[in-house]
């Protein structure tokens, strides 16, 4: 099984919060979270969790200040959410190289009571998959 790299230095999942819940699956009101959400420091180094070409988007459409970067390749396509990226579309990287640094969204949404996380959503082989089981700390 190939693994991918956790996003962060070390790896706290968000568990539940006064705001919801970290886990893949989740419920979101009719929809079910679609990724998997690990504690940060604001500012903290970010780490990509694959290799390949880069895509920075957004991650809603009504806000161009929270950051995404996605990393696509031949098996996987990884969405990592909440950071300020130093790298741009169309770069490529190397599993475990500094895409970029963890924003603060729960300043983004106005809640002291959301824990500061990033997001990583998976799609593995075109499916959408738990990143959970298959990304590990170094």
């Amino acid at each position: 099984m190939s693994y991918l790299h956790s996003p962060t230095k070390c790896i706290v999942l968000r568990d539940r919060d006064e705001t919801g819940n970290g886990w893949y699956g989740a419920k979101r009101g009719a929809k079910k979270h679609k990724g998997t959400d690990y504690i940060v420091t604001p500012d903290e180094k970010i780490y990509a969790c694959t290799d390949g070409l880069i895509r920075v988007g957004t991650v809603y459409k009504d806000s161009p200040k929270m950051k995404l970067v996605e990393i696509k390749n031949s098996t996987y396509r990884v969405q990592q959410m909440y950071v300020f990226p130093t790298v741009k579309t169309g770069d490529l990287v190397k599993k475990g190289q500094v895409i970029g640094t963890a924003q603060d969204v729960s300043k983004f949404h106005k809640s002291n009571k959301m824990k500061p996380h990033v997001h990583v959503s998976v799609w593995k082989n075109g499916l959408l998959t738990d990143p959970e089981p298959i990304i590990i700390g170094d």
